[in-house]
C-alpha cells in the first residue's frame, strides 16, 4: 500500500491530533462521557491514517471501523460488538434525532451529538492533514471551545491556547518558503500569544480585559445567542425568570424574553413576590413563613405596622397572566384586588409578603387592582432607630456563623461616620451601587468554590455579578451592622409602551426577574432599595429618584438560581447605561481601553507593513503549496504585477506581450518568456500541470518584488 513521505505529513498529523484531540476531550467532557486513553488514540490513528496513506478506498474502510469502534466504545448499549448492536443504535439514532427535530426533545442527547461531532472531526482531519486547509477547521474548533467558555462552567484558557498554537505553527509548516525574517516574526506572535492566553487568566489584566469585552457579551445574551447554544446541549446554566429555590446562587444568566404577565396602569413600579430572611452562606431560605390564608376573590393587602406611611393618590390597573404561574407579583403599597378570570380566589403568606392564586394550574388569569403607591420622604427617616418588627417570630438579623470577618469590617468601613439607620442603609447602596469596585454582569458571574461563602467571595474576589450578588450583599452587609433587613425578589416594572391617554402597558418577561432589598424602619413597615447598578428604583422618594436620575433606569432584571432548570433572572443594562456608568464611575477602564486601541493600531500598522512587503510572497508560496494547478494560479498573479509597470494592449497575444515586457525590463533576461511559454503550453495541452520550473519560478519572484512601478520611479 503507497505512504506520503513522512518527513512531508508527520507534522500536520501530529498537529492536527492534538487540536483535535483537545477539542473531542472538551465535548466528551460536556457531555459526561468517560475520559482515558482510547479518544485520543482514536484521534490520533484517524490522522496517521489519513496523512501516510494515499488510497482513499483503503483510508475510508480503515476510517470508518475506527469511527464506529469509538462509537462502540462510548455507547455498547449493553450488547457485544455486532450487527445487532449496529442496528439498535441505528435505531436509536434515528428515533432521538426525529424527536429533536420535532421539538419533542430539550435538548440534543449524547446518542445525537456523538456521531455527528465525531463525523465533523474525521472531515476536518481530511481538510487539515491531506488537503492543508486549516482556516475553516481551526476556526470552527476555537469557535467551539469559546461557545463552552461563555458559560464559564470550565476555563478552557489553556485548551483554546493549544488549538491556537497548533493552527499557526500548521499554517506556517505549509507556507515553508517564507522569509527567514517573517518566519521569525510569525514565530515570536506565536509564542507570545501563547503565553499571554495561558497566563492571562491568573492575572488581574484578565479582569480589565474581560470588563472591557462584556458589554458585547451582554448584548448577544439578550439576543438570545447563548440560549439557543444552551438549549443545544445538556448544560445546567440557569436562566432568567422567577426562581422558587434559591438554596444556591451564583454562576452565569442567560435571558428568556417569554412574557409573562401584562400590565395596564399609569405609574412604574417594582413588581414584589416575597422576600427571604435566612442567609445560609450559599443562598437564601425562609425560616418560618408562617400560615397561610385563604381569601376569596376580592381582597385588600394592607401595609403592615406602618401606620406613619401615607400613599399618593390611587390609581386602577389592569394584569393579565400568561402561564406564569401561582405567584401573584404586587406593586408596592396598597393594593385593593379584585380576580376577574382564571382563579377562584388567593393564598396568602403574611410572613414573606406572598400571595398565590389558588388555582394550581398555569392558564391565564387576569386581575384588577386598585392601588396607591407609599409617600414618604427621606427625611422622614433620620431620626428612626434600629427597631426589630413586631409581631414576627423570624430573625431578620440572622448570619451564618461561619461568615467571614472581613464582610463585617467592610460594612463598618463603608458606614464610618454615619449616626443614623438611614445613613448607614444609604451608605452601603451606594457603596455597591456606585464605587466602581463592582461590575455587573450576567455572563461573567461565576459560582463560589465549596467551601466559599457567597457574599464574601462576590465582595472580594470575584466582584463582577447581578442582582442576586449585590442585594445579597446588602443585606449581609446591613446586618452585621444589626440593621434588620431581608432579600425580596419580584420584577422590575418592564417594558412600557404608551397607549391612549396617560395609561401605559408594562409587559414583564422572565428577562424581567429581579431581586432588591428591603430593610425595616419603626412606623413605615419595610421599605425597598436598590444597590444594584443601573438599577433606579421606582418606588424610591422623588429627590432620591432625581438624585439618581444619573443612572440608566434598566426595566429589565433578575433572579437567579444555578441549580435550577427555570431559574432566576435578570436582564442586563443597556449599553446606554453601560456608557453612563463608565464615564461618571470607571475611569480606568477607558484609560485601559485606549491603552488597547493603541496596542491594536500598532499591531495593524506593523502587520501591514509586513503584509504590503510580503503580498507577493505570500500569495505565490500559497498556490505553490496548496492548489493542484500553481501555475495558473502563478501566472496570473505574475502578469498582474507586470501590468502594474507595463499595461497590456487590448488583444494583445501573451507571447508579443511577454517579449515587449523584457524589451522595458531587460533584467528580467528571458525569464517572464519563458514562465509566458510554459503557461501557454499548459493552457494548450502540450505540456502536464506540475511539470513547471520551481528555479524559474523563484527567479521571478525575486525579479518581481525588486521591480519599481511607474509612481516608484
Amino acid at each position: 500500500m503507497p505512504m506520503a513521505p513522512l518527513e512531508k505529513k508527520t507534522p500536520l498529523v501530529l498537529l492536527s491530533a492534538i487540536s483535535i484531540s483537545v477539542v473531542f476531550l472538551q465535548f466528551l467532557s460536556v457531555y459526561y462521557l468517560p475520559i482515558s486513553w482510547v479518544p485520543v488514540v482514536l484521534i490520533a490513528l484517524i490522522c496517521a491514517i489519513i496523512g501516510y496513506f494515499q488510497e482513499n478506498w483503503f483510508k475510508i474502510i480503515l476510517c470508518s471501523l475506527l469511527y464506529f469502534l469509538g462509537l462502540y466504545h462510548f455507547m455498547p448499549l449493553n450488547q457485544p460488538l455486532s450487527l445487532n448492536w449496529l442496528t439498535s443504535f441505528l435505531q436509536q439514532f434515528v428515533f432521538q434525532f426525529q424527536q429533536m427535530r420535532a421539538g419533542s426533545a430539550a435538548v440534543v442527547s449524547e446518542m445525537v451529538a456523538l456521531p455527528l461531532l465525531l463525523a465533523l472531526l474525521m472531515l476536518l482531519a481530511v481538510l487539515m492533514v491531506q488537503f492543508e486547509r486549516f482556516l475553516l477547521s481551526y476556526v470552527l474548533m476555537i469557535s467551539y471551545l469559546l461557545m463552552l467558555t461563555v458559560f464559564n462552567t470550565i476555563n478552557l484558557s489553556l485548551q483554546i491556547t493549544i488549538v491556537f498554537a497548533c493552527a499557526l505553527l500548521s499554517s506556517l509548516f505549509a507556507i515553508r518558503k517564507l522569509p527567514k525574517e517573517l518566519l521569525l516574526l510569525l514565530t515570536s506572535l506565536t509564542v507570545l500569544a501563547s503565553m499571554a492566553a495561558y497566563f492571562l487568566p491568573q492575572t488581574v489584566m484578565r479582569n480589565q480585559l474581560t470588563a472591557v469585552t462584556s458589554p458585547v457579551r451582554d448584548y448577544l445574551n439578550r439576543r438570545g445567542l447563548y440560549r439557543a447554544i444552551q438549549e443545544m446541549t445538556t448544560s445546567a446554566i440557569s436562566r432568567t425568570g422567577f426562581s422558587e429555590n434559591d438554596q444556591n446562587l451564583g454562576g452565569p444568566l442567560l435571558d428568556d424574553d417569554t412574557i409573562l404577565f401584562e400590565a395596564t396602569q399609569n405609574s412604574r413600579s417594582y413588581w414584589r413576590v416575597e422576600s427571604k430572611d435566612y442567609y445560609t452562606g450559599k443562598g437564601w431560605e425562609n425560616s418560618d413563613v408562617g400560615q397561610s390564608v385563604m381569601r376569596s376573590r376580592r381582597f385588600t393587602v394592607a401595609t403592615e405596622d406602618a401606620p406613619q406611611l401615607s400613599y399618593a393618590s390611587p390609581e386602577t390597573s389592569q394584569v393579565h397572566f400568561f402561564n406564569h404561574g401561582i405567584y401573584v407579583p404586587l406593586p408596592y403599597g396598597s393594593n385593593a384586588l379584585t380576580i376577574t378570570e382564571g382563579s377562584t380566589g388567593f393564598v396568602q403568606l403574611p410572613e414573606n409578603g406572598r400571595l398565590n392564586f389558588v388555582d394550581s394550574n398555569n392558564g391565564e388569569k387576569e386581575l384588577r387592582n386598585r392601588w396607591a403607591q407609599p409617600d414618604y420622604q427621606v427625611e422622614d427617616l433620620q431620626n428612626i432607630p434600629v427597631t426589630q418588627p413586631t409581631d414576627t417570630v423570624v430573625d431578620y438579623f440572622q448570619l451564618p456563623p461561619n461568615l467571614p470577618d472581613r464582610v463585617a469590617a467592610l460594612a463598618a468601613e463603608v458606614t464610618q461616620g454615619q449616626t443614623s439607620v438611614i445613613g448607614q442603609v444609604t451608605a452601603v447602596e451606594e457603596y455597591l451601587k456606585n464605587s466602581g469596585t463592582f461590575r455587573y454582569s450576567k455572563v461573567d458571574a461565576v459560582v463560589p468554590e465549596e467551601n466559599q461563602d457567597y457574599v464574601d467571595h462576590f465582595l472580594f474576589d470575584s466582584q463582577v455579578g447581578y442582582c442576586d450578588n449585590f442585594s445579597s450583599s446588602m443585606v449581609v452587609m446591613l446586618r452585621t451592622l444589626g440593621i434588620p433587613a431581608r432579600w425580596t425578589k419580584g420584577f422590575a416594572p418592564g417594558d412600557a409602551r404608551q397607549t391612549s391617554g396617560d395609561t401605559t402597558v408594562y409587559t414583564v418577561r422572565n428577562s424581567h426577574a429581579h431581586s432588591w432589598v428591603e430593610v425595616y424602619f419603626e412606623g413605615y413597615g419595610w421599605l425597598p432599595f436598590e444597590p444594584t447598578p443601573s438599577f433606579a428604583n421606582p418606588d424610591r422618594p422623588a429627590e432620591e429618584t432625581a438624585a439618581s436620575s444619573s443612572e440608566a433606569t434598566a426595566d429589565s432584571s433578575e433572579t437567579s438560581n444555578s441549580s435550577s432548570s427555570s431559574s432566576s433572572s435578570e436582564t442586563a443594562p443597556s449599553e446606554e447605561d453601560e456608557e453612563i456608568s463608565t464615564l461618571t464611575n470607571n475611569n480606568w477602564r477607558q484609560n485601559l481601553r485606549l491603552i488597547l486601541q493603541l496596542i491594536v493600531a500598532v499591531a495593524v500598522v506593523i502587520a501591514g507593513f509586513w503584509l504590503r512587503k510580503y503580498w507577493l510572497r505570500l500569495q505565490v508560496r500559497f498556490w505553490q503549496t496548496s492548489s493542484k494547478q500553481p501555475l495558473r494560479r502563478n501566472y496570473s498573479i505574475f502578469l498582474k504585477q507586470a501590468e502594474k509597470v507595463l499595461p497590456r494592449k487590448a488583444s494583445e497575444p501573451l507571447s508579443d506581450y511577454a517579449q515587449r515586457f523584457e524589451t522595458d525590463q531587460p533584467q528580467f533576461a528571458g525569464k517572464f518568456i519563458a514562465l509566458t511559454a510554459d503557461y501557454e503550453a499548459l493552457i494548450y495541452g502540450q505540456q502536464a500541470e506540475g511539470q513547471d520550473d520551481p528555479q524559474l519560478m523563484e527567479d521571478l519572484l525575486h525579479l518581481f518584488e525588486d521591480i519599481k512601478t511607474p509612481r516608484q520611479r
